[in-house]
């Protein structure tokens, strides 16, 4: 009897977790296959796509003064840090604008980035990622991609698409030859996973796969934007270039470890090159970003911006990479090493599972509570338990008795 009822309360705990894991991420079935590449539907839901209708969404302010434009979809729990660093959250979205209201700031960067750790998901593991705990010896690796590999400059490539290759190719070749020569090593993949949709990013995940085979320091997947050309311009260094976004996917359990490495390169870029980064995206979407704490998409320009220009400032972001990852800056640390501590990205696999035994917990006390009726019977059920567990004589010894 008392093993049935065990075998109950676990079932029902699992139910229990099953069914928020579900809920966390949709209610999708699709999320059981994710590990064998088998749902290119859950991917889409998980990467809603930008617009290809000629249209962009307007992030405004509840005044209706306008923060910034986007082809990415944008949803209601979205988030974006400006280039000033104030931090606004989308609390509504109608046709092509979406309103937006200034959380407070914090210390650090200046948001406060509060908003982002609500719901249950925080807890929840899409997958335990393999985390490289970095050593002095080991040489610098960086991976770069293109889960959109067709996107093009129209100015410079003569089309804003291009199937057999884009003008973003060659964003991120120029991005590789600067980090060469900051003596890191690259790993370029120029494969398009064309056609640009969103099941895009399921067919991107497996060359994402292989890039962290080499255990990178960080992994870029290069795009560029589809807003009107002067969204992305500004004075940087003394001259009119070209400004990039980065965008942080807010469905994953890596969310916000990938977003702490979004405002460090932006805190570099904001002493070295200021105004380079436009802003910080966190958009519903999942982009891969599951597989690894330091991967993020960025968005180099716009369509309308030329390729030339794009590449000018990627050259500009090597710099500010390379100053992050591996220069150690006034302390003894480098200023983007990955703390080995729970509540650093080495430990988001064990911040998972102390979340699931929470949970676990807490559906175990909730089970008791309702069987029991009443808290004090709870505590009396639970007392008998205890002495009648721990209080038990051992058993006596059968050839010692028979000796007596």
């Amino acid at each position: 009897m008392k093993s049935r009822g065990k075998l109950l309360l676990l079932g029902l705990v699992f139910v229990l977790l099953l069914g928020i894991f579900l809920e966390a991420y949709g209610g999708k079935e699709e999320v059981l296959k994710i590990s064998t590449g088998e749902s290119q539907e859950f991917f889409e839901f998980l990467n809603p796509d930008e617009r290809t209708d000629g249209e962009y969404y307007t992030l405004v302010d509840e005044e209706g003064n306008a923060i910034m434009k986007t082809a990415r979809y944008l949803h209601e729990g979205d988030s974006f840090i400006g280039g000033d660093n104030r931090f606004f959250e989308v609390f509504k979205v109608e046709d092509n604008l979406a309103y937006a209201r200034q959380v407070d700031s914090s210390p650090a960067l200046g948001p406060s980035l509060a908003p982002l750790t609500k719901g249950i998901s925080r807890f929840l593991p899409f997958e335990f990622p393999v985390i490289f705990q970095g050593d002095e010896e080991k040489d610098r690796t960086i991976g770069i991609y293109h889960s959109h590999g067709a996107e093009s400059y129209v100015p410079s490539d003569g089309s804003e698409s291009i199937p057999e290759g884009g003008g973003v190719l060659k964003v991120g070749e120029t991005f590789a030859s600067r980090l060469e020569q900051e003596g890191v090593e690259v790993i370029h993949s120029q494969e398009t996973h064309v056609p640009h949709d969103s099941g895009a990013y399921l067919r991107s995940r497996r060359t994402a796969e292989e890039l962290l085979k080499e255990n990178p320091d960080a992994v870029f997947d290069l795009h560029r934007d589809a807003v009107p050309p002067q969204e992305y311009l500004a004075e940087i260094d003394g001259e009119e270039r070209v400004q990039i976004t980065l965008v942080v996917g807010r469905q994953n359990q890596n969310s916000g470890n990938n977003q702490d490495f979004a405002e460090g390169l932006k805190q570099v870029a904001d002493e070295k090159h200021p105004n380079l980064i436009r802003g910080i995206l966190m958009a519903k979407g999942n982009y891969n970003q599951d597989m690894n704490p330091r991967k993020l998409l960025l968005e180099v320009g716009t369509h309308e911006n030329s390729r030339e220009d794009a590449e000018e400032s990627i050259d500009l972001f090597a710099e500010v990479a390379t100053t992050y990852l591996y220069d150690t800056g006034a302390g003894d640390e480098q200023r983007g090493a990955l703390p080995d501590s729970p509540s650093g990205a080495g430990g988001i696999a064990f911040g998972r599972v102390i979340g699931l035994i929470f949970l676990a917990l807490l559906a175990a006390a909730a089970f008791l509570l309702i069987s029991t009726g009443s808290f004090e019977e709870l505590k009396a059920k639970v007392k008998n338990f205890a002495q009648r567990e721990f209080s038990k004589q051992p058993e006596s010894d059968p050839d010692k008795d028979k000796g007596e």
